[in-house]
């Protein structure tokens, strides 16, 4: 491990950052104001202030003997002598002598040089080239040429002329007319004021004046090639960023990333500064100490000369480019790669086969130079996820972001009407999920002393009652044997820690949750190490952790004795309200996907592992081998065809799925890829559920996309295709906003369904949850992790259990509380994230008191294990304590 330098090279390393920098220029502006009697008041301070400055440059020139050039030995020569200046010499020095300090006085503006450093030598080796040099010499040569010409023709025709302001005086010499004629050159202002004047002399002005306007353009545009240059050496400047952000990759194609990354940062801008009440708190040693984030710092790696015109976006400033090959140690120190907290390696999706490669190499070199900070790793290809996690290391999260999407996909078939929900929750305009990790023995302890009982447990429902009540809904928890410890300049570190999402349940038997003792409802206190939580910003689950430090996040036992009469009759009302709730499973039988996508392999393996003999007609077409070959987008899919042998074509070829499932494969090589979907999907039953997958090629592929959309539609309409009462049509979008269009014109009426609830349409932008879910996992420790499970089998799921349809008498009763439906669910093993109101839109994570009459409530989001609702009868009734409710026998299940 590189030893940490001492202080006092840390506080000279403090002297480059900017606000010392402005600070010091401003002193410096300031001791030359002339002022009567300033310098002589503040002239203690300035022999302090630059006095410590001079101690700490000369411990850092000390410290760079070796490296050092001549130019930090001539600034430091600066340093001294306007230090000097600072001193009364004038009590000392003779009257003759004295004459002199005005000069040294004026020394201290050569220190402002010192921190325009680096401007200063990029001008000066940018005006030195040679043919800058013969550019300004040539301009240079011509002016005074012209001059010196006419000066001379003047001279000789002894022409009498104002040349120098005092009128036709005979005295007038040869230096008074060059200077006459350098001045027409100069500027056109100089030009003669009228025609009463010498012929000849009217004719040299006005042809020095014309010749002056074309050399002045030309200096303008040699400045302007300076100006650019010195703009474009600045880039090539290491940034002086630490503690950073980093995204390497096809930065240009990153709009949305970076976007989300500043949106993100700016909804968090509260946390860059510390509370007065946590420091009060911290110095009363009733609460741990407070923190802050840093402002966001990002920095961009990519391949162009020119930065991505986003940066001149608002909101981007504190945002910069590099340019330079992603896999060369110097283009990874121009942006600060040593210094970076997180890293984002981008894949190239216009590189094929070679992403991974490119990225694995990308990962290498940053490695080289940053082990500690955390990368996440765009990977394109499954199998590669171990290989990139061994090139990284520790603190390398490969984010395969076609499975993650294949399984959104196949979340939004299984679970009709969750797209509304997950808009919600992957972008930055609601509520997210996030973690909080207790960090420290000290932590460890305070959180211990919270356990209740002989196995030191806490109650998770008293725990979620507590974090709602701080805008919180408390989704899980993270446990592990030892405690996180961050070292300064690094990210929280999630290694070793286990997730448990919903505790209300028994994690599996043999689990690495179970093995570190947790049980249905009790969360082991001595290894509890973090919380996962829903919250509109990280705020709220920080301060819900700090209440639990300090004894606090354990909400008391409610006696249902010692409850207003009121309050108990809503609750009352509410479980049996809640009792209602039913979970309608998708009916998917027969699936069409037209097209394909990276994602597609996922998508289809998912849909067969959770809807079990599944049968899928597939359509691809044949363009678009330039980018991947049919036969490669087949063998992704797992079908494999023969050296010569034709493609499926419109005869169709069968593929086997796991679980009893089977597709059907055809291809077509013509443009009308929807016209043959309808003509195969047609040969069998009616399908279930439609599904448009955005191709990657193609000049636009949302224009695509909605073509295909359009005359799916009009097969509907025609009744060409035949439907079995309900379908669920979801299509992908690079931009939903550009595919909103298409909802109008698939109408369920005209279609022949008999009502809009039958003909369903979802529109997915795969493109911005992808880059939502790069910047949330880098955001927030562990999150990868958590979408996982939910998308995942196994695992917990969001499920949407729906409301009985609310009749008169129902319409008239008391709204329901958010916090009484937590509780009335909460023996079903169900956690209630969200609620759907009868006009469509969701509701995440409502605030804490809030109520909403029974009858605008068309269905509840919650997290719960779908497998364990479908069989709730069978499962005994089982007590936990610490006031949590029994399972089965007080409520009714909630039926599949």
């Amino acid at each position: 491990m590189t030893p940490r330098p001492s202080l006092l090279l840390r506080l000279a390393g403090g002297l480059e950052t900017r606000p010392v920098k402005l600070a010091l220029s401003l002193l410096i502006l300031v001791s030359v104001l002339p002022i009567q009697g300033l310098e002589d008041e503040l002239r203690p301070y300035f022999l302090a202030i630059f006095g410590v400055e001079l101690v700490l440059r000369a411990s850092l020139l000390r410290e760079r003997e070796r490296d050092r050039s001549r130019l930090d030995v001539l600034l430091f020569a600066f340093d001294v002598i306007a230090w000097l200046s600072f001193l009364p010499l004038e009590r000392i020095l003779d009257a003759h002598a004295a004459h002199a300090l005005p000069l040294l006085r004026l020394s201290r503006l050569f220190l402002l040089l010192r921190f325009t450093r680096e401007i200063a030598i990029d001008l000066y080796a940018i005006l030195t080239r040679r043919e800058l040099l013969e550019q300004f010499g040539l301009v240079t040569l011509a002016v005074w040429g012209l001059a010196f010409g006419a000066s001379v023709l003047l001279s000789h025709l002894a022409i009498p002329h104002d040349y120098d302001g005092r009128g036709p005086v005979p005295d007038t010499g040869f230096l008074d007319r060059i200077w006459w004629s350098f001045r027409q050159l100069e500027s056109a202002d100089n030009l003669v004021a009228n025609l009463h004047v010498h012929p000849i002399v009217a004719v040299i002005s006005l042809g020095l004046t014309m010749v002056g306007v074309f050399v002045t353009s030309f200096i303008i545009g040699i400045g302007a090639n300076v100006v650019d240059q010195v703009v474009r050496a600045a880039r090539r400047r290491p940034v002086g960023y630490a503690g950073h952000a980093l995204v390497i990759g096809p930065v240009h194609e990153a709009e949305m990333l970076v976007q989300e990354f500043v949106r993100l940062y700016e909804r968090h801008r509260s946390l860059r500064s510390i509370r007065l009440s946590e420091l009060w708190l911290w110095l009363l040693r009733r609460g741990p100490a407070p923190t802050r984030h840093a402002l966001p710092r990002m920095a961009l790696l990519g391949a162009e000369d020119d930065p991505p015109a986003y940066l001149y976006a608002p909101g981007m400033r504190w945002v910069v480019y590099r340019k330079g090959d992603i896999a060369q140690p110097e283009a990874l120190e121009l942006v600060g790669a040593a210094g970076a907290k997180r890293a984002l390696i981008l894949a190239r999706h216009d590189a094929g086969p070679d992403a991974d490669a490119l990225t694995a190499m990308a990962l290498s070199s940053f490695r080289t130079q940053n082990r500690r900070g955390h990368v996440f790793v765009e990977v394109q290809e499954t199998r590669n996820r171990d290989l990139i996690q061994a090139v990284g290391g520790p603190g390398t999260y490969p984010l395969d972001m076609q499975r993650f999407l294949g399984l959104f996909l196949c979340q939004h078939l299984i679970t009709p009407g969750v797209e509304a929900l997950y808009t919600d929750l992957m972008t930055t305009d609601g509520s997210e999920f996030y973690t909080h990790v207790f960090l420290g023995a000290d932590e460890a302890r305070a959180v211990a002393a919270l356990g209740e009982g002989p196995g030191g447990e806490i109650s998770f429902s008293r725990m979620a009652r507590a974090a709602h009540e701080k805008s919180v809904i408390l989704a899980g928890v993270l446990l592990g044997d030892e405690a996180p410890e961050r070292r300064e300049g690094e990210l929280v570190p999630v290694e070793g820690l286990v997730q448990w999402l919903n505790p209300l349940l028994d994690p599996p038997e043999g689990s690495p949750a179970w093995a570190l003792g947790a049980r249905a409802g009790r969360v082991p206190a001595r290894r509890l190490r973090g919380l996962i939580g829903v919250s509109a910003t990280y705020a709220p689950l920080r301060r819900y952790g700090r209440e639990l430090l300090m004894g606090r996040g354990v909400a008391a036992v409610v006696d249902a004795r010692a409850r207003a009469h009121g309050a108990e009759a809503a609750r009352a009302w509410t479980e049996a309200w809640a009792a209602t709730l039913s979970r309608r499973r998708s009916h998917l039988d027969r699936v069409l996907i037209v097209g394909y996508s990276p994602a597609l392999p996922s998508l289809l393996h998912a849909l067969a592992r959770f809807v079990p003999g599944v049968d899928v007609t597939l359509v691809l077409g044949e363009r678009g081998d330039e980018r991947m070959p049919l036969a490669d987008r087949l063998a992704s899919l797992g079908m494999t065809l023969a050296p010569d042998g034709p493609p499926p074509g419109t005869d169709g070829a069968p593929l086997s799925l796991p679980r009893g499932g089977r597709a059907t494969v055809y291809t077509q090589r013509g443009h009308d890829l929807a016209a043959l979907a309808v003509r195969c999907v047609a040969r069998g039953a009616p399908p279930s559920a439609a599904v448009f997958l955005s191709e990657p090629e193609g000049l636009d592929r949302d224009a695509r996309t909605a073509m295909r959309l359009i005359r799916f539609a009009r097969a509907l309409e025609s009744r060409e295709l035949a439907h079995g009462g309900r379908l669920h049509v979801l299509a992908e979008f690079s931009s939903v906003t550009k595919g909103e269009h298409v909802r109008s014109l698939l109408d369920a009426g005209r279609c022949g369904f008999a009502g809009p609830d039958r003909l369903r349409l979802s529109l997915v932008s795969t493109e911005r949850i992808k880059n939502y879910f790069m910047v949330h996992s880098a955001f927030v420790p562990g999150v990868t992790t958590l979408y996982e499970e939910l998308l995942g089998e196994g695992g917990q799921d969001l499920v949407r259990i729906e409301a009985r349809p609310s009749g008169a008498a129902e319409r008239a009763r008391d709204a329901v509380g958010f916090d009484d439906l937590r509780a009335a669910l909460e023996p079903r093993g169900a956690v209630p994230v969200a609620l759907e109101r009868d006009d469509g839109t969701v509701l995440l994570n409502p605030e804490p008191g809030s109520t909403l009459e029974a009858a605008r409530i068309r269905a509840v989001y919650a997290l719960a294990r779908s497998q364990d609702l479908e069989v709730e009868r069978d499962r005994p009734a089982r007590e936990s304590d610490g006031g949590d409710a029994a399972r089965a026998e007080r409520a009714p299940p909630i039926s599949a």
